[in-house]
């Protein structure tokens, strides 16, 4: 269970299970629909009954819009919860005395764990979600709940999981983002022709790949733009909530002619744009309480794949790299290191950068996994 459509931007969820798809019978869903999504444009288009697809190993849950929670209404709330766990259970098809695993990728789900009366329960925190926007104190009750029920508890940086294990005393597996090496080597190494739209953007183009929301430091891009309008900064990915600061920075990079914005693409297209840059950013906000502190970023091995020099704000998970990767701990640090890049002299080389990536691949990641519910099975 996870919050993100599998048809989505392709994030852990999607890279791990479905490598995970081969061992293990999963179904991938977000949940049932509520009573506030009813003015939602994919509720109204959504399928009256639901359906399951067959899609990447994976059987693919689109809730029924007609079964709707009720979180105001226990009973009608329960009831509609009891139903969706009946279709999972008949959409199943494992064998009945095959060990039953609710694998959350967020405490929001936590309602659904005891109808579904698993064998096993996996709390795989992606973010430090506590920074995140929406964060309330039932959903900080419901992950101290989690986390006491939790076989296995699974997080995607250190930090996420010193702070889990500081709330449940339980050991806590670190299992970082990975990367598809061979999509994002590939398409740095003539595999994956130039998307049409990033051609007729001119060189030196200076990229980012991933969702646009507040995480990422506009007002930042928007200074760098203005002091160096012969450099081209791309950004490729659909906006997110912004706040008053980010949404000002976003603002101001939108009138600047060197400041591009590509749009959200299909997961299989984003290689081609990450290695038809000239430099990758990681340009996130690291002042205040922003769930940045934590975060082991997606892109991080994907742009190191590419062989393409990357530059980073200075976050935790990103030092251990920082042979192949340049951080800038200051704002006023940012336009040499991009102009070392650009001139070849960024941190490690082309060969470096791909083999620290194909160590820290999804494969790997989903391999280690594998393992982790394994022992979790074998101990019953």
């Amino acid at each position: 269970m996870a919050p993100n459509a599998w048809d989505g931007p392709w994030m852990n969820r999607q890279q791990l299970l479905s490598r995970l798809g081969g061992q293990h019978n999963i179904i991938y869903t977000n949940g049932l629909w509520s009573v506030w999504d009813r003015d939602q444009t994919a509720w109204k288009a959504a399928s009256v009954n639901g359906e399951f697809c067959a899609q990447d190993q994976v059987l693919v849950d689109y809730p029924p819009k007609f079964l709707l929670r009720w979180p105001r209404f226990s009973a009608l709330d329960h009831l509609a919860i009891r139903m969706a766990v009946r279709r999972w259970t008949r959409a199943w098809g494992a064998e009945k005395n095959a060990p039953r695993v609710v694998y959350l990728f967020h405490p929001q789900f936590y309602p659904y764990v005891k109808k579904i009366q698993a064998d096993f329960v996996v709390y795989h925190a992606y973010d430090m979600l506590s920074l995140t926007p929406g964060w309330n104190r039932e959903l900080e009750e419901q992950q101290r709940a989690l986390l006491a029920m939790a076989d296995l508890v699974v997080a995607s940086s250190d930090v996420i999981a010193e702070e889990l294990a500081a709330i449940s005393g339980k050991p806590v597996e670190m299992l970082p983002n990975g990367a598809d090496f061979n999509a994002f080597c590939g398409a740095a190494t003539g595999n994956c022709p130039e998307p049409d739209d990033l051609a007729n953007i001119p060189h030196p183009r200076i990229g980012y790949v991933g969702n646009l929301n507040l995480k990422v430091d506009f007002p930042l891009i928007a200074s760098l733009a203005n002091s160096h309008q012969h450099w081209s900064f791309v950004f490729v990915g659909g906006k997110g909530k912004l706040d008053a600061r980010t949404q000002k920075g976003f603002d101001e990079c939108a009138g600047l002619k060197n400041v591009y914005f590509l749009g959200a693409k299909d997961y299989r297209e984003i290689p081609g744009y990450a290695a038809n840059m000239d430099v990758n950013l990681m340009c996130y906000r690291v002042e205040g309480d922003v769930w940045t502190r934590g975060i082991y970023p997606l892109k991080l091995h994907e742009y190191l794949a590419t062989g393409k020099p990357v530059v980073s704000s200075d976050i935790p998970s990103v030092i251990p790299f920082e042979s192949n990767v340049a951080i800038a701990r200051s704002a006023d640090q940012w336009p040499a290191l991009i102009e070392a890049a650009l001139q070849g002299n960024g941190a490690g080389s082309t060969e470096q950068r791909r083999t620290v990536a194909k160590e820290n691949s999804w494969d790997a990641r989903a391999g280690r996994l594998n393992i982790c519910l394994t022992n979790m099975l074998n101990d019953q």
